[in-house]
């Protein structure tokens, strides 16, 4: 090293050099270090209920200082579902609005929307016998069939609302809408039943993939 009035000074002379291995790369993550741990879900067990347990086990084990957070799949998966469940409360405030526009009363969408926890419920029970979790690919099956249901609850219900305007009871409105309106709602159920079905039942390449989005689709 040089000095001040221009000499030059041997670096060992001056310090002590300790040779020590390291890492070759340092990785941060919001400008901190960061240590990235990966792992694949046992068959059985969802990625939900392992990145919790994942979490519960850092968090009782890590020393002061250290933290830890989801990143990678495990982010991506936690994001996509706050998206998807954002887009569904949206839909359901969306399709309320437009009802009752639509319909010129607030009773009226709430009578339409009833008919979505009936084919949510054969949708989860699908699911559950099928041995499928509720992932990104299901809750997007989940949305579409709430769109199908709502779709046909407003053929009863408008068409009804026509028959009371008439001059019929109530009951009796019901008892002359529903067997006329039931054939275009069994010819829209039938051909989404049968699109859905091959991916359903996992016939061909990579349909193992879409298989609970066309369960929740069916079976709702």
């Amino acid at each position: 090293m040089r000095t001040g009035s221009g000499g030059l000074v041997r670096l060992g002379d001056i310090v002590r050099i300790d040779q020590q291995p390291t890492l070759q790369t340092i990785t941060r993550r919001d400008r901190e270090r960061a240590i990235t741990l990966t792992a694949n879900v046992i068959p059985g067990v969802s990625q939900s209920l392992a990145i919790e347990r994942s979490m519960q086990i850092a968090q009782a084990n890590m020393p002061d200082g250290y933290r830890v957070v989801a990143s990678g799949s495990a982010r991506t998966f936690a994001e996509s579902f706050e998206s998807l469940f954002f887009a569904m409360v949206l839909g359901l405030m969306v399709a309320y609005m437009v009802l009752a526009s639509q319909f010129n009363a607030f009773t009226h969408p709430f009578t339409v929307l009833l008919a979505l926890p009936f084919s949510v419920s054969g949708a989860l029970v699908a699911l559950l016998l099928a041995g499928q979790s509720i992932n990104v690919y299901s809750m997007l099956g989940i949305i579409l069939l709430m769109g199908i249901a709502k779709k046909n609850s407003i053929l009863l219900v408008d068409f009804t609302n026509q028959a009371r305007a008439s001059g019929m009871e109530r009951h009796e409105a019901l008892l002359h809408a529903c067997p006329i309106r039931l054939r275009p709602i069994l010819m829209t159920s039938i051909a989404t039943i049968a699109g859905a079905l091959p991916p359903a039942l996992a016939v061909g390449p990579g349909a193992e993939l879409q298989r609970p989005m066309a369960l929740s689709i069916v079976a709702g």
